[in-house]
């Protein structure tokens, strides 16, 4: 009996030892491999993530208090949005970048000096012989050329187009009392084929030129009420109302508006 006892007790102790050297691995990860929780959170990750509940089965939802909603978030779901931030901005500042660096492509494909090396290109010597291996190079960098040219025509009319937009719109925020005299600059374009700019000054050099005709009306008036009413007052006791001596015609002019 007691060879028995001796025999289980180097056993039980084993057993404690293992579980004391052996942690139990709560992860069900492979080594070497990221947790759930431990990997980087994405946009694209969480596009492609399904996630059960009736709020996730709607496109947009409305009616939210999006700062008291925030504010009452837990500091992981507050973590995991900044994440999703940062993220969004990075990919806003790349897409800008790309389109920056598309757009000035575009514009040196579509300037005017493209379009007149093309056209250089597009040029053959008369001389050209067709079965001299440079002549025959060149005879087919032309016809390339021209087939280029001709592919980037529309674009260059719509990349034309847009900055005429462009510019008619700055203008008319330059300015704004262009309104005013839209109807008379219509029929003007459409008569004369004038761009909208020289429509416009020319509507308001017509508009000046009334003012100063009407101006000038004005002012042969002054200088007329000024001889009917004179400029000096009578001299000695006057048997009746004396004339008001005046300065200027536009003081006539004052006068004659009080007294009417």
């Amino acid at each position: 009996m007691n060879d028995t006892k001796h025999s289980n007790a180097p056993v039980e102790a084993s057993k404690e030892q293992a579980e004391v050297k052996a942690p139990e691995n709560k992860s069900n990860a492979p080594q070497g491999q990221e947790s759930v929780a431990q990997q980087a959170f994405s946009l694209d990750a969480l596009l492609d993530r399904h996630l059960p509940g009736e709020e996730f089965k709607h496109d947009k939802h409305k009616g939210i208090d999006y700062n008291k909603v925030l504010e009452e978030l837990p500091s992981d779901a507050k973590k995991l949005i900044q994440n999703l931030r940062e993220d969004y901005r990075k990919k806003t500042t790349d897409l800008s970048r790309k389109k920056k660096d598309l757009e000035a492509r575009e514009q040196s494909l579509l300037s005017s000096h493209t379009e007149n090396q093309l056209r250089k290109a597009m040029e053959l010597p008369e001389d050209l012989d067709l079965y001299d291996p440079e002549g025959l190079k060149t005879f087919i960098q032309a016809k390339a050329a021209e087939e280029l040219n001709k592919l980037l025509e529309p674009a260059r009319k719509d990349l034309t187009q847009s900055k005429r937009i462009e510019e008619v719109k700055r203008f008319e925020m330059e300015h704004p009392d262009i309104k005013d005299y839209a109807e008379e600059i219509k029929t003007i374009i459409k008569d004369r084929g004038l761009k909208i700019e020289e429509a416009y000054y020319l509507v308001k050099g017509r508009q000046t030129k009334g003012l100063l005709e009407k101006k000038e009306e004005e002012l042969r008036a002054y200088k007329q009420a000024a001889r009917d009413n004179g400029y000096k007052v009578s001299v000695g006791k006057p048997t009746s109302q004396s004339k008001p001596k005046f300065r200027s015609a536009w003081d006539v002019y004052r006068h004659l508006k009080e007294r009417n």
